[in-house]
């Protein structure tokens, strides 16, 4: 009886140890299927650097792809917004409506910077997405757009400036989920309560 036991153990060890194999094969295969071909070198060390080189250039190019369609998404949601604002008022760049574009540029700052970062962006690369989004809205030079990102940044909670941005925020987020912004957020109406259009 204890020698059919000890039988039927080594049969289950070696069935266990089969199926153990089997098992490093397949996940040796999917591997295989997923990872590109790399050429190793004999020197170790190489490998791992070229491994490294891999690992930072797709990161890279995720970080760009990522920041290039935050940046189509924020000019699309930027440039609807403007629509109205352009028909009260052509021509923004007068110096008469430096206060305009500033409450203009916080609420853009808002929606680019909320836009950014559902597309997981770092900070670096909001910044420059925002620059660019008041470049092209508002024709502000990089240091006019300096001023209002840092302005936005030391803003005071509750602060006319506050407000803006967060219903920037809030009218992006309500359009990238549905591609549409309820007039209480929109653009015009934010400048309306502000007092622009009094």
């Amino acid at each position: 009886m204890l020698a059919i036991l000890i039988h039927l153990c080594e049969a289950a060890v070696v069935a266990l140890t089969a199926l153990l194999f089997v098992r490093l094969f397949q996940l040796d295969a999917q591997t295989n299927k997923q990872t590109p071909a790399v050429e190793h070198s004999a020197d170790p060390v190489e490998d791992l650097v070229e491994h490294i080189t891999l690992d930072r250039s797709q990161e890279r190019a995720f970080r760009y792809e990522n920041k290039m369609s935050s940046l189509k998404l924020a000019q699309s949601f930027s440039a609807m917004q403007m629509m109205a604002v352009k028909r009260d008022f052509e021509r923004l760049d007068g110096e008469d409506l430096a206060w305009l574009r500033q409450a203009i540029g916080l609420y853009l700052i808002g929606a680019s910077d909320f836009i950014g970062k559902q597309h997981e962006c770092a900070l670096k690369g909001r910044k420059e997405i925002i620059r660019m989004v008041l470049r092209s809205q508002l024709k502000l030079n990089a240091s006019t757009s300096q001023e209002y990102f840092d302005e936005a940044v030391h803003r005071q909670p509750l602060s006319d400036s506050d407000h803006l941005i967060r219903a920037g925020a809030k009218a992006a987020r309500m359009w990238l989920r549905n591609k549409n912004v309820p007039e209480q957020l929109s653009l015009s109406t934010q400048l309306n309560e502000w007092g622009a259009f009094a």
